[in-house]
């Protein structure tokens, strides 16, 4: 009990807000420990925020919170097929993965794999490699984009067991087929398929850039489906990786509670995206619409005198709709 009161002290210190820190505390600890929280880390975080990402993960690990981590290799991956002169193509925001392609980014997914696992470890927290047996996959587009796989089946008993025993799991995106050909995956939509079967209460999408950007490469820090998506994807400056993973987060969200929410952020702010209300990152969710009425009707108002008050716990005086000379915003 010392040591986890003097983790939750750390915890509180770090976030400089006890009521918040505490409050997700109490939610965290009754959720089913396997469906906490899915981490998606992007192969950018593998490769230059190893650190931060294990550092992160292992302090959860001493609060007793276990997530389901799914990586992807993306940039060290174009790094080894450059190397071996074997050209990098993509369609749709997907790559191409020829058999060429996969003898390079199979043993790579494994290393990578691996490699975050033994962090994890030198951290002094349990970590399980799942490398295969949680994707049952058909071929995509066989013709147009090779060995990459369309997720069938998602298996989680290697999942759950890992966190039984309590450790981490650490899945990679690769797939088989029902013949056991192995099957390239893009991260996002795997992560896409091991969040519907799973349910996790958070979903975390690591990145280096911290969040999604804007044209100048702010970040954007909240996305309602419902009101920005379609103009989202009409910009220039969403397209490839960024476009792709707008569409699967959108599709995501979509079989998912009203409530569950994705997080963009980076490896370092992992904690603060998890324990405050403001986060750090970009937090997208489906959102609810925006009407505008110029004359509502008296059904209409009468719904916001009721939401309004209750909320409050006030009454509103006579005549408050006319004294605002503005449209009602609902």
């Amino acid at each position: 009990m010392t040591d986890v009161r003097q983790v939750v002290h750390e915890l509180l210190a770090q976030l400089g807000s006890s009521r918040e820190a505490q409050q997700y505390l109490k939610e965290f600890s009754g959720t089913n420990q396997a469906r906490f929280a899915v981490v998606k880390v992007g192969g950018g975080i593998l490769r230059d925020h190893l650190d931060e990402l294990t550092s992160a993960l292992a302090f959860l690990h001493r609060l007793g919170l276990i997530p389901v981590v799914l990586h992807g290799a993306g940039p060290q991956l174009d790094r080894a097929l450059a190397d071996a002169g074997i050209e990098t193509k993509r369609r749709d925001g997907l790559r191409v993965t020829t058999e060429a392609v996969m003898s390079v980014a199979r043993p790579l997914m494994y290393k990578e794999n691996l490699r975050l696992v033994e962090a994890l470890e030198d951290k002094g927290i349990r970590a399980r490699s799942i490398q295969h047996g949680v994707f049952q996959c058909s071929f995509l587009d066989q013709g147009n984009l090779g060995l990459v796989g369309e997720v069938e089946q998602v298996e989680l008993n290697a999942v759950e067991s890992a966190v039984r025993r309590g450790a981490v799991p650490v899945l990679t995106c690769l797939g088989e087929s029902p013949s056991g050909q192995v099957l390239n995956i893009n991260a996002d939509i795997a992560t896409r398929e091991l969040v519907w079967a799973l349910q996790p209460h958070k979903v975390i999408f690591l990145s280096p850039a911290g969040g999604l950007l804007d044209r100048q490469d702010r970040i954007i820090s909240a996305v309602s489906l419902t009101n920005d998506y379609e103009a989202l994807m009409q910009q220039p400056w969403v397209h490839s990786g960024m476009r792709l993973k707008l569409q699967q987060i959108n599709e995501m969200l979509q079989k998912l509670p009203d409530s569950t929410s994705v997080s963009i952020t980076s490896a370092a702010h992992l904690t603060r995206e998890l324990f405050t209300y403001r986060g750090a990152g970009t937090l997208v969710r489906k959102g609810e619409a925006i009407n505008v009425y110029e004359k509502p009707d008296s059904n209409t108002l009468d719904t916001v005198i009721t939401l309004v008050e209750k909320s409050f716990e006030r009454s509103l005086r006579t005549g408050w709709f006319e004294s605002l000379n503005k449209p009602l915003v609902l």
